[in-house]
């Protein structure tokens, strides 16, 4: 009986561990490529082996990390299935590559990855670790001190501002676009621009926009970068984006070279916002958007400076407006006095002179005798003591004796006459003087 319960334990024993040699085995393995230091620019693989005695359910998952100063990328096109011998088990598994590139010399440290299996034959998933890995990356002669060291046969680079006309008012955006151009180069491995803060403008960064540019035969051509940065205006003023310099190394002339993006300037004015009193009272209780209003030094100046216009204007109107009239009718009554004047009765008597009529000859004389202050009023003809005028005063006496017409020799007599009446200006009394016995 006792040899019996032995013979059964041992059997169970044997059976455990039979259990224990058929359950699956994990491991995972993890060298770089190549081992030794490696020039700043160029790719360094991190070869990671999935392996299991079994095989896998799904997929292992594949974890991302950063290395500073490096890209790291883990392309999707680079599984590798597994198939090898190990001390007499046969082991299964997946391998992929993780590319890392430095971009300044010095030492890189990749860490341990976490990485989980999910093999056939369980149902817990297995997470194991990779060891970690040290690299060291140098410079070429010509290189050091490159703030980011970027190999490439050509780099070119634009940029671009939308809006293009620069129209802005605060509270409007506007769009910085950069995008580098590499040959044969990823564009993941393209470096990013630094677009700095700027005092009044609140700076929005967009996610960078990346493309492969690949032929059909010979594979990859160039990489494309586009870099945005949006900048909403914060107030008015004068502004200036930075200008941007692009370092990267020619792989072709083995040389530093510099892009260089001019600065761009603009101006933002105040916007044009709807004045506070004109929002409706029931839109402002129901919790609408409320109007800002910016103002700023000048602006309180220009409206005083409007203010004192208006009240100097109202002040000044009353004033301005009667000096106008009295000029006004000083001006009527000067071109009236001139009308009615000596002048005007001498060049009547003229053109009826010259009309050869002594209907009109009598009464222009008597105007013009009685316009002329050194004759009395009412003026007689006898009193004409000029002897070229004493002809013209006797052709109207004869007139009035024989009723004949004036004569030619008068006529020419008095256009002689002309020139020295227009330029003679009397200064004697309207009136003759009162009798002061």
């Amino acid at each position: 009986m006792m040899r019996c319960f032995v013979s059964m334990l041992c059997l169970l024993i044997a059976c455990s561990f039979a259990r224990a040699d058929d359950a699956p085995r994990t491991m995972l393995r993890a060298h770089l490529e190549p081992a030794g230091p490696v020039v700043a620019g160029s790719a360094v693989k991190l070869v990671v082996d999935a392996l299991t005695t079994s095989w896998f359910t799904a997929a292992p998952d594949w974890p991302t990390f950063e290395i500073h100063d490096a890209f790291v990328t883990l392309p999707d096109d680079n599984a590798l299935n597994l198939n090898e011998t190990i001390d007499g088990v046969q082991w299964f598994g997946v391998s992929r590559v993780y590319r890392i590139v430095p971009r300044a010399s010095g030492a890189f440290d990749v860490p341990a990855l976490s990485i989980t299996l999910h093999t056939g034959g369980t149902d817990t998933p297995v997470t194991l670790q990779t060891p970690p890995q040290t690299f060291t990356a140098t410079l070429p002669a010509g290189a050091e001190g490159m703030t980011s060291f970027f190999p490439a046969p050509n780099v070119t680079a634009t940029q671009r501002i939308e809006p293009q006309d620069g129209k802005l008012e605060v509270g409007g955006t506007i769009s910085r676009i950069v995008t580098q151009h590499a040959d044969a180069t990823e564009s993941m491995l393209i470096a990013p621009v630094q677009f700095g803060e700027i005092d009044g403008l609140r700076r929005y960064a967009k996610p960078p926009a990346t493309r492969n540019i690949s032929a059909d035969r010979t594979g990859l051509v160039a990489g494309e970068r586009t870099d945005t940065v949006t900048y909403v205006v914060n107030r008015r003023g004068r502004y200036a984006l930075p200008p941007i310099d692009i370092e990267w190394w020619n792989t072709i002339t083995h040389q530093r070279e510099t892009i260089h993006l001019p600065a761009v300037n603009f101006t933002a004015r105040a916007a044009h916002e709807k004045p506070l009193w004109e929002i409706p009272a029931d839109a402002l209780a129901g919790a609408a958007r409320h109007t800002v209003i910016f103002l700023n030094a000048r602006d309180v100046v220009y409206a005083c400076i409007a203010l004192a216009c208006i009240v100097a204007g109202a002040w000044f109107y009353p004033r301005m407006r009667a000096a106008w009239e009295r000029v006004r009718r000083a001006w009527i009554a000067a071109r009236r006095k001139r009308a009615e004047g000596e002048f005007a009765a001498w060049r009547a008597l003229k053109q009826a002179t010259d009309s050869g009529s002594m209907r009109r000859v009598i009464p222009a004389l008597y105007r013009w005798m009685d316009a002329n202050p050194r004759f009395a009023h009412p003026a007689r003809v006898d009193e004409i003591a000029e002897p070229d005028l004493q002809d013209l005063a006797k052709a109207v006496e004869t007139h009035y004796e024989r009723a004949e017409s004036v004569e030619s020799g008068v006529r020419v007599k008095l256009h002689r006459r002309m020139g020295w009446r227009r330029s003679r200006r009397a200064r004697g009394p309207a009136l003759p003087p009162l009798n002061s016995q």
